[in-house]
């Protein structure tokens, strides 16, 4: 196995999240299109209820979702996650409060469904049929997860040996992709930190004493405390600047103001420019990472490494 490969499965986990929700929607039959004209050209939906009673389920989804984004690293097949192994716990424990949080919600919307059913058969009339509505409305929601290690078969295997090295083969390419995605989503998503540091501070301040709002600076600071945990492959360039933006963060936090760069001109100049610095210096790194490579459709792969559960 290639060096980039060494370990990586002693570092990091997979995890693959699975939801659902009833998208409370379903296509308008042709009879009713063609009174409005060509069927071929001319598509619609009916909303089966009010599209605001199902916002907070998917809201609620997009927040486990957004979890995974922020916690782990992108993976090279639909749906999986690279989690660092010190943050299995810590992932495991918030997707179950957010589970919790779903089904809290499914259940509200369970109470309110027969009203919700009796508002449409109002509201669309003709258009409304009973049938379009489940009987079981909570089978229709779904949020689970389950932690996975990835391999390829051992040569003791029933793969025939033609096999085996197309495997091993595959799975090296998918490593090589992980390890390009992992590495340009770290460096790109501490770029955009920076950037939006160095806006806030050449921004003009109207005036007004200017400072930095807590919450915004805890973004970076939560990027720093995990940034070791992610680095699983080991990224010593981007280790290396975000080391120098501890010693910039250690400037800002200096002072009796905290954050807060008010009334100190030559502390704002001086985080101003050592942030437009460090922010050329990401720029110049996320330059220089290869560019993931295109799949023109991912159902095309023949078969998958053997996935396990953990």
């Amino acid at each position: 196995m290639s060096k980039i490969n060494d370990g990586i499965f002693q570092k990091a986990c997979l995890v693959q999240l699975a939801s659902s929700s009833w998208n409370g929607q379903k296509m308008l039959p042709n009879s009713v299109m063609e009174s409005m004209g060509n069927s071929d050209w001319i598509k619609g939906r009916k909303h089966l209820i009010n599209p605001e009673l199902l916002s907070p389920i998917k809201t609620t989804i997009q927040k486990a979702r957004h979890l995974l984004m922020k916690t782990a690293l992108p993976f090279p097949m639909q749906g999986l996650f690279l989690v660092p192994k010190d943050s299995i716990l810590d992932v495991d424990g918030h997707l179950e409060l957010i589970k919790a949080e779903f089904w809290n919600k499914v259940d509200t919307f369970q109470d309110f469904y027969a009203e919700a059913r009796d508002e449409a058969k109002q509201v669309l009339g003709d258009l409304f049929q009973e049938s379009d509505y489940p009987a079981d409305i909570r089978s229709k929601f779904r949020l689970e997860w389950r932690f996975l290690l990835l391999d390829i078969p051992s040569k003791a295997s029933i793969l025939p040996p033609e096999v085996y090295a197309r495997e091993k083969d595959k799975f090296r390419s998918m490593m090589e992709e992980a390890q390009t995605m992992a590495l340009s989503a770290l460096r790109e998503e501490f770029g955009d930190i920076i950037h939006s540091l160095v806006d806030k501070l050449n921004s003009p301040a109207d005036g007004k004493p200017k400072a930095i709002k807590s919450n915004f600076m805890l973004k970076l600071a939560d990027f720093l405390d995990s940034f070791q945990d992610r680095n699983i492959f080991n990224d010593e360039k981007l280790a290396e600047l975000v080391e120098q933006s501890r010693a910039v963060l250690k400037t800002m936090r200096g002072g009796s103001l905290g954050y807060s760069l008010n009334y100190n001109e030559v502390l704002k100049q001086k985080v101003s420019n050592e942030m437009a610095t460090l922010k050329d210096a990401i720029d110049a790194a996320i330059e220089e990472m290869p560019r993931r490579r295109i799949r023109m459709n991912d159902n095309e792969n023949v078969s998958d490494p053997l996935l396990m559960a953990a």
